[in-house]
């Protein structure tokens, strides 16, 4: 068989074509599985700093939950990108799973006093921003049918 330069390039033209193909679904895949890695870690530190919330009975420094000042001191980390960016994405997700645990906890008090009350702001006192499960905002008391 007697290859020419033709054949050659026609070779290297498929070669080079199949491997940008493949370069595609690899960046495909990867951005898939880094996606659910995402969600992943940021469901699993929401429910951690509920869980913790929970165990440490809404434990505080100060007026901020546990569970907020570890998200946030994870998102300062992520941001100051101290290891390169290594763990940058990790520590992000970490951080926003845990403040997130606090902002559900907090919506879930705000609507819970909503309901309660009748009013969407006011008709109480208190505030469950720094203990939103621990009746943060004192509710009205029932009233008879």
């Amino acid at each position: 068989m007697h290859i020419t330069e033709d054949h050659l390039r026609h070779m290297a033209r498929r070669h080079h074509s199949t491997m940008q193909k493949l370069d595609g679904i690899k960046e495909r895949v990867t951005g898939i599985a880094g996606r659910f890695v995402g969600t992943i870690e940021t469901a699993t530190f929401a429910w951690i700093g509920g869980a913790l919330e929970g165990k440490t009975g809404g434990y505080a420094i100060g007026p901020l939950p546990i569970n907020l000042l570890a998200g946030a001191a994870a998102l300062a980390l992520s941001h100051a990108n101290i290891d390169k960016g290594r763990w940058n994405d990790d520590l992000n997700n970490f951080g926003n799973g845990l403040v997130g645990s606090w902002l559900a906890a907090t919506g879930y008090a705000f609507g819970k006093r909503w309901r309660e009350t009748k009013s969407l702001f006011g008709g109480g006192e208190g505030s469950p921003w720094g203990h939103p499960y621990q009746n943060g905002w004192p509710h009205a008391a029932p009233t008879a049918p």
